[in-house]
């Protein structure tokens, strides 16, 4: 008999069970040790069926491409690294003067611009649709995985 008068099949009332008591080390431990460690073994599972189930949406690559020929170094900077120029350089140019990366996003809508050569902050010329940045700019958009 385990605390609240739980038997187990095959068990005496007032035996323990001596595998799972000496597995976990609770060997002459009170019941309260017991409720507690079977806590702890209905818990674990129970949570890690949580995360599974609450997984994020899956992340796939947004594609960033910019022609710029003369440039020494591009950046795509934006909504998802903190506007940061040198959290993302493209790779490049190519024999065509395109600078390209790809960058593994959740879905989702972006404000991004490109930054060349450390100054010039200019958006997207190939963006489906753009917005004012607040400075009498404008900001591309990206509309990923949706």
């Amino acid at each position: 008999m385990l605390g609240d008068g739980v038997t187990f099949s095959g068990m005496r009332p007032g035996s323990s069970v001596r595998g799972v008591s000496a597995w976990f080390g609770l060997q002459g431990r009170s019941i309260q040790t017991w409720r507690a460690a079977s806590r702890v073994l209905f818990a674990v599972p129970w949570l890690v069926s949580c995360a599974i189930a609450s997984k994020p949406e899956s992340i796939a690559p947004a594609e960033f491409r910019l022609k710029a020929p003369q440039a020494k170094r591009v950046s795509v900077v934006g909504t998802f690294n903190g506007w940061d120029p040198d959290a993302h350089p493209l790779h490049g140019p190519d024999r065509s003067g395109v600078w390209t990366l790809s960058l593994p996003l959740a879905p989702g809508r972006y404000r991004y611009m490109f930054v060349v050569d450390g100054v010039l902050w200019i958006a997207d010329p190939n963006a489906v649709a753009s917005q004012n940045d607040g400075f009498g700019g404008r900001n591309s958009l990206l509309f990923h995985g949706r």
